[in-house]
Order: structure tokens, then C-alpha cells, then sequence
């Protein structure tokens, strides 16, 4: 065992080792290779040839983003989106790029059979059909997404429809159910059926929409008085059974969740406490757009990064759609910068979700 002064010794130079260490990488380009794989970012065009996707393609080659987000605007044509998401795959980078697309089934399916494709039901109609002819259809879905070049769905839902008046769940027929365990199995068949297909799944929106009569789209959600604990049943049950790959976290605020006003998306004590703590997930969280209203009205989005990475997430989806910039993930790094400085983060939280990421992209390889 070491002699008491020289451990003090060896601890002293371990100290003035990191110290100036922290403070590089605060100042240089390793920063951004460390914040940058935990940004999903969207684009504007619709196919390989269009500026913002060829803006995107070289953030991804830099290691400025780590990952893709399809949305509507991106996706008008089979041709189209093919070429985009071999663009962004083909790009050279340290790590795989996580290609992303909402592809519920139902009302929400980018890839659908106007442009191409073969639609799926909704999960409303879904969980009529029991849960074997589910897990099938759902990994031929995944297979068809594979196929495209996609490796991540932003799906399933996992929010109860229990309230009828839900203008952005229960209204499109998102929900599989109204109650917890109900979801939680066909939620599991959507997952396992993606599993088999080699395409990871995002179980959203915790801690859960299904009980809101607002659309966090549009503006900030508070579910105190509706929100019901059965609402985690799908995250306790899908964690247990090893069918999780990445937790989205909502617009969603609860009163024990982070305080009245305070999203999910952006409250430690929802992701930290809640959802790793209480429901024991340990993998990659993730946030929904932190362009939609619900946060830009409040922050703006280098600054909802910063919130959202200190409050447990670890990947930042931004659609980067209502006022597009090209340069967003270096007005990204500068805040994390400014964060650091003023201890508003930690650079083992930042470590520690980069670690978390590299570990998922890894799956996709």
C-alpha cells in the first residue's frame, strides 16, 4: 500500500493532470467530437442533392451530429428518401449514424404506400389482432424500414388512451390501450418484431401523453391533475423484459416530476429520478424536438440542448425546422461551453451520455 504522503502526491498530480485537461477540451475542438454524437438533427429537402441535406451529411462526416431525423418534408418520394439515407450512411465518420423516422403505423408513417411503401394499422386496430399476427406485421414493417435504410423508429407509443378528448393521441388511434399492461404487450410485440429486424425502437412519451388534452406540439403540457401511475407500466414492464433501446422523454410537466411548469424533457428529477430510478431504465434517453413549441417558447434550442443534456438525456433530437440553421451544432457546442463554465454541467454527465450513444450506435453497425 502507498505511502499516506505519496498517495497525496500521486492525488495532487492526478488533479493538476485533469484540471487543465477539463479546461482543454472546453476550449477546443474535442469538445464538440464529445457533445456532437448526442445531436439528432433534421434537415429541410427531400432528396440527396438538397443543401440542408448536404449540410447535415458533412456534420455527420466532422462528427458535428451523430444522428438523422426524418420528418414529413423529407419524405415525398421512395427515390428520394433512399438517396438521403444512403447519403448520410455513406458519410464517413468515427461511429454509425443513427437514421431516424417516425414510423408508427396508422396516421403516423413517413414511409406509406402513396410514396411506395406498404402501410401498417394503427396500434388502436393493432391490438385487435392479438399479439403474434402483431410482432409479425411490425417486423415486416422494421424489415421494409432496414430496407430503406433506416435503423432507428421514433416508435411505438406507449401513452394510454384512456382520455378520449386527447387531441394527438387518443384521437389518432396511437394508443394500443387504455391501461398499462395492455400496452405494454403490444408495445412489446412492435419491439421484439423490430429486434428481429436489426432496427432499434424509441418507447414515447414519458412519462406519458395519453392523459393531456393539449398538444406539447403547440404549447407547454402540465398533466398534474390527469396523469395516472399506471402511465409507467409500459417503461417498468418493456425494462424487465429487455425490449428497451432508447426512452423518449415528453413536453410534459408534473408537479412530482420537476416541479409545475418544468418538461420531462428537461427535469432531472423526471429522467434521473423517475424514469432510471423508479422504472430502471439505464440506457439512452433521448428528447423529442426541442424545436416544438412547448420548449422553443421558453428556450431557445442551444439552450434546450444544455437543459436537456444536464437533466439526464442523452441524445438531443432538433428538427432544427422553425428557423433552420446551419450552424447549429457549433451554437450547441458554445453553450455547452458556457454551461461548463459556469457549472451548470459536468463534463462526467457529458461523458457519460457520449458513452451511452457510442454503446447504441454499435448495435446498428
Amino acid at each position: 500500500m502507498p505511502h499516506p504522503t505519496r498517495r497525496r502526491t500521486l492525488s495532487l498530480t492526478a488533479a493538476a493532470v485533469a484540471t487543465p485537461f477539463v479546461s482543454r477540451i472546453a476550449r477546443a475542438d474535442d469538445l464538440g467530437q464529445l457533445v456532437g454524437p448526442c445531436l439528432m438533427l433534421g434537415f429541410h429537402g427531400a432528396s440527396a442533392e438538397a443543401a440542408g441535406a448536404q449540410t447535415l451529411a458533412r456534420h455527420l462526416a466532422s462528427g458535428a451530429a451523430g444522428g438523422v431525423c426524418f420528418l414529413g418534408h423529407n419524405t415525398r418520394s421512395k427515390a428520394g428518401i433512399e438517396a438521403l439515407t444512403a447519403l448520410f450512411s455513406e458519410a464517413p465518420r468515427r461511429q454509425p449514424a443513427l437514421i431516424s423516422v417516425d414510423q408508427e403505423g396508422g396516421v403516423v408513417q413517413r414511409l406509406s404506400a402513396k410514396i411506395g411503401y406498404s402501410d401498417t394499422p394503427a396500434a388502436s386496430a393493432m391490438a385487435d389482432r392479438g399479439e403474434a399476427q402483431a410482432t409479425a406485421l411490425y417486423e415486416k414493417m422494421a424489415r421494409m424500414m432496414r430496407a430503406a435504410g433506416f435503423n432507428l423508429n421514433l416508435a411505438p407509443v406507449v401513452d394510454l388512451g384512456f382520455e378520449r378528448r386527447n387531441p394527438i393521441i387518443a384521437k389518432h388511434g396511437r394508443a394500443y390501450g387504455d391501461d398499462g399492461a395492455t400496452v405494454a404487450r403490444y408495445a412489446g410485440a412492435f419491439c421484439e418484431g423490430h429486434r428481429r429486424a436489426g432496427v432499434l425502437t424509441a418507447l414515447k412519451h414519458f412519462p406519458g401523453h395519453g392523459s393531456t388534452v393539449i398538444d406539447s406540439h403547440k404549447a407547454p403540457v402540465d398533466l398534474t391533475g390527469t396523469w395516472r401511475e399506471d402511465e409507467l407500466t409500459p417503461y417498468r414492464t418493456l425494462v424487465k423484459r429487455g425490449l428497451v433501446d432508447v426512452v423518449m422523454s415528453g413536453h410534459l410537466a408534473h408537479a412530482r416530476m420537476g416541479g409545475a411548469g418544468t418538461a420531462a424533457t428537461l427535469s432531472k428529477a423526471a429522467i434521473e429520478g423517475v424514469l432510471r430510478g423508479q422504472c430502471g431504465w439505464q440506457g439512452v434517453v433521448m428528447t423529442d424536438d426541442v424545436d416544438m413549441a412547448a420548449i422553443r417558447s421558453q428556450l431557445a434550442p442551444p439552450e434546450a440542448a444544455v437543459a436537456a443534456l444536464a437533466a439526464g438525456n442523452d441524445i438531443i433530437l432538433m428538427s432544427n425546422s422553425a428557423a433552420p440553421d446551419p450552424e447549429l451544432p457549433r451554437r450547441v457546442v458554445a453553450a455547452v461551453r458556457d454551461a461548463l463554465s459556469e457549472n451548470r454541467i459536468n463534463m462526467a454527465r457529458l461523458e457519460q451520455a457520449n458513452a451511452r450513444v457510442a454503446a447504441l450506435a454499435k448495435r446498428v453497425a
